[in-house]
């Protein structure tokens, strides 16, 4: 196993992780929007992709009343307001 190098984080807290996915799911959700067809369902999926990795980083999080408020308002980013619900 490799050390990890020293210019590098060793861990990562909590709200850093979800502070980054939240980021970046609303950057894709953005770009979807501005794009159409295979590129718009591309940014899509690479947006729930992030959502998904989330949940599997940080599930286990003590707190699990934050982790429910978090997770509600991630997924609420999935949402497209372009494409209307079943």
């Amino acid at each position: 196993m490799k050390p990890v190098p020293p210019h590098l984080p060793r861990h990562y807290s909590y709200a850093a992780i979800t502070t980054h996915c939240a980021a970046q799911i609303a950057q894709f959700m953005a770009e979807a929007r501005r794009r159409s067809g295979a590129e718009a369902c591309y940014r899509r999926e690479r947006a729930y992709g992030v959502y998904i990795g989330w949940r599997a980083l940080v599930g286990g999080h003590a707190d699990q009343a934050m982790f429910h408020r978090d997770d509600l308002r991630l997924e609420a980013l999935l949402s497209d307001p372009l494409t209307p619900s079943p």
